[in-house]
């Protein structure tokens, strides 16, 4: 039977069906220099991810680059990528990245004058990930594969103090993270499923890491209310995996421990959503 989706065999197909997805990637080679952006993933969860849900020599999109680890990530398996980033420090970063490490032996390792001929370097563009979408084709890419800033401000004493993710662009109203609240953050999601339902090939997924909150002492499902935005726009929501990453698992915080139960979300979920039909809601 023709894969039409992936490379894989049947056995490893069957593996990533599991819907609990527990990696253990110790930092790599490159880390010290990507967590000048404080959410980012490791290229090898990227490349798994990348490596499912396309074939080599596809493109892939990752919306919201950050410091490019969808990028690291594909061209670790062969893949095409094109990223898009607001911040002009972390696309100078993945720059930095690119210019002093290369792969080998399936990982990110330290420059050492070998040539790049035999890697694809994929593009990364500095900008509001809506507006350059607009530029791109319908059904330009096989996948778009990304990690989106987790919604709302909701002042000092809210979200930002609830994380220590450094992954906000300050003063900057384009930011989906610096939305006034998640009504505005989930227009800004619904914008971008529309975008991103447009450039999505038929049949192909549009795949997200999002983490949940606790906020104003109840556990919030932000997850769940990004896939309930991307149905509205078109997707079929196919799936999840919950994510958890042994090797950088934090401590655990006492939270209201002898009083109350509050959760240590040390989990994140990856959305599958599939563009089924080429006609949109």
């Amino acid at each position: 039977m023709e894969n039409k989706l992936n490379d894989l065999t049947g056995a490893e197909w069957l593996y990533w069906t599991n819907t609990i997805y527990e990696t253990n990637f110790p930092p790599d080679e490159t880390h010290s220099y990507r967590k000048i952006h404080g959410a980012m993933k490791p290229p090898e969860l990227m490349a798994d991810i990348v490596r499912f849900f396309t074939k080599k020599g596809e493109v892939v999109l990752d919306p919201f680059a950050g410091v490019g680890g969808t990028l690291l990530g594909s061209m670790m398996v062969g893949r095409k990528a094109v990223g898009i980033e607001l911040n002009p420090a972390w696309v100078e970063r993945y720059h930095f990245i690119l210019n002093h490490y290369h792969i080998s032996g399936g990982k990110w390792v330290v420059q050492s004058g070998e040539s790049r001929n035999h890697e694809t370097i994929p593009v990364m563009i500095q900008g509001d990930c809506v507006e350059v979408m607009k530029g791109y084709d319908d059904q330009s890419f096989a996948a778009i594969i990304t990690d989106p800033p987790y919604g709302c401000y909701h002042g000092v004493r809210g979200f930002r103090k609830e994380t220590n993710f450094n992954m906000f662009n300050d003063g900057d109203s384009r930011d989906f993270g610096n939305s006034e609240d998640y009504d505005i953050f989930f227009e800004r999601i619904r914008m971008f499923g529309q975008e991103a339902f447009r450039l999505l090939q038929e049949g192909r997924y549009l795949v997200l890491l999002i983490g949940d909150r606790y906020h104003n002492g109840e556990y919030f499902p932000l997850s769940y209310h990004v896939a309930y935005q991307l149905r509205q726009t078109g997707f079929k929501w196919k799936g999840i995996r919950i994510w958890w990453n042994k090797a950088t698992q934090r401590p655990l915080r006492p939270y209201a421990v002898k009083s109350c139960f509050i959760p240590n979300i040390t989990h994140q979920n990856i959305l599958i959503m599939r563009k089924e039909s080429s006609k949109p809601k």
